[in-house]
């Protein structure tokens, strides 16, 4: 298994190619592996790599020693090699043994899906939690690793009274090296979750907390930016790692229609999180697990997906499946949701008209012209329990352009919003 050191200096190389294999048992079909291969392609690329090829490998039984066939692997090389590609990129998660055995065998570096995701986390995490919060994962993944990087120099000793050699000795000091990290990166995030804590226990009860979630460049911030004018959306694989909550006003509590209402303005705040994927490390769910926490204890969900995508069913599961995993209520009543089919822009009008047949009680959205908004906007009005305080609105709640002075020194949004 090639070090992160080496794996670095080899990824800042322009350009980096891999190639993308996917093993394929005997009962499964093409399509759900070319699905999981087209999805690995997009984190490779996130991941700054240009993909030069992919293969499905069928093999009725996964090897213990390779995973792959050793003759696959041969083959699989000469035409990686064939197309200049640098790295073996696997969908299929590998021990440490594995992938030594294979990086043997291909004389190229093997990373796994799981290692890709990391990596792309280790590249997006900007403020210490996020890096903490991925450091600890990448450690709980090579962890059991270990043995595998170092097999080549254990048992090395022999001879009366010899029970190992230098490998087995290298292998406990990196298990114990390993250990301790792992400890101090657990105290510190035990530490920030109890901040969050405390932070959610001081805001108002009055003030509904509603989360974001959803798979992975599904528009969550793009949405965060309609509801709250703050985020700045990129069409990236987990671009969103750490959490961030403003304030969004949710229009005044009035119909016109029957006269009834308040006129005052209604407010709740929006979390946005990162997203979910298909096998996304375990180490990831329990390391941001005080990122994780906002989504577990907020008074509501919106769960949103593309709805242009051909595998939305496909993502809906892995949603669902990821909040049942961190704990989230499957009672609605405690914890409501509603799902938000962003991107219809992009559908035909039959296509909408069957997705509102298939779920009836979603919005279709677009976040990119504002469709479904309002909608939105009435159902998180329905969570506000009483009418806050009044309170000056904004100039981007009033729906102005804006004001000359911030276009004039050219302020950022975050500036802009104090004036």
């Amino acid at each position: 298994m090639i070090k992160d050191g080496e794996v670095n200096f080899r990824m800042n190389e322009t350009p980096t190619r891999c190639f993308l294999i996917a093993h394929q048992g005997p009962r499964e079909s093409q399509d759900p592996i070319e699905d999981h291969l087209v999805e690995l392609n997009q984190l490779a690329m996130s991941c700054g790599m240009q993909v030069v090829g992919q293969k499905r490998l069928k093999r009725p039984k996964i090897s213990s020693q390779t995973f792959y066939g050793p003759g696959q692997i041969e083959e699989l090389t000469l035409e990686a090699r064939a197309v200049g590609a640098r790295f073996l990129i696997c969908d299929d998660e590998l021990s440490g043994s594995q992938s030594v055995a294979i990086e043997r065998l291909s004389k190229m570096v093997c990373m796994d899906r799981t290692r890709l995701i990391l990596k792309i986390f280790e590249q997006r995490a900007k403020t210490k939690e996020a890096k903490a919060q991925v450091e600890l994962a990448r450690l709980q993944y090579e962890l059991p690793r270990l043995k595998g990087v170092w097999r080549h120099l254990s048992r090395q000793g022999g001879g009366l009274g010899l029970r190992g050699g230098a490998g087995e000795t290298q292998l406990e000091v990196e298990r114990r090296i390993y250990g301790q990290k792992i400890s101090t990166l657990k105290k510190e995030l035990s530490h920030v979750q109890r901040v969050r804590e405390t932070q959610r226990s001081g805001r108002s009860p009055a003030i509904p907390r509603v989360a974001l979630v959803g798979y992975t460049n599904a528009g969550k911030t793009s949405l965060l930016k309609q509801l709250t004018g703050a985020g700045d959306p990129q069409d990236l694989l987990f671009a969103t790692l750490d959490t961030t909550t403003r304030r969004a006003w949710l229009g005044p509590n009035y119909d016109e229609a029957t006269g009834q209402g308040t006129g005052e303005p209604k407010t709740c705040l929006i979390s946005d999180t990162v997203g979910f994927i298909r096998k996304l490390p375990h180490q990831l769910v329990a390391a941001f697990r005080s990122t994780l926490s906002e989504v577990r204890t907020s008074d509501a969900l919106l769960v949103i997906l593309d709805a242009s995508s051909p595998d939305l069913g496909d993502h809906l599961k892995t949603v669902t499946q990821t909040l049942r995993t961190i704990g989230c209520e499957d009672d609605f009543d405690l914890q409501p949701r509603i799902l938000i089919l962003n991107q219809v822009d992009k559908l035909s009008r039959p296509q909408r008209l069957d997705l509102a047949k298939q779920f009836p009680g979603a919005i279709q959205m677009s976040t990119r012209d504002g469709l479904g908004v309002d909608e939105l906007k009435d159902w998180l009005r329905e969570l506000v329990p009483g009418p806050p305080k009044p309170r000056d609105l904004e100039w981007w709640e009033r729906g102005e352009s804006i004001p000359t002075i911030l276009r004039d020194t050219q302020l950022s949004l975050e500036e802009a919003k104090s004036f």
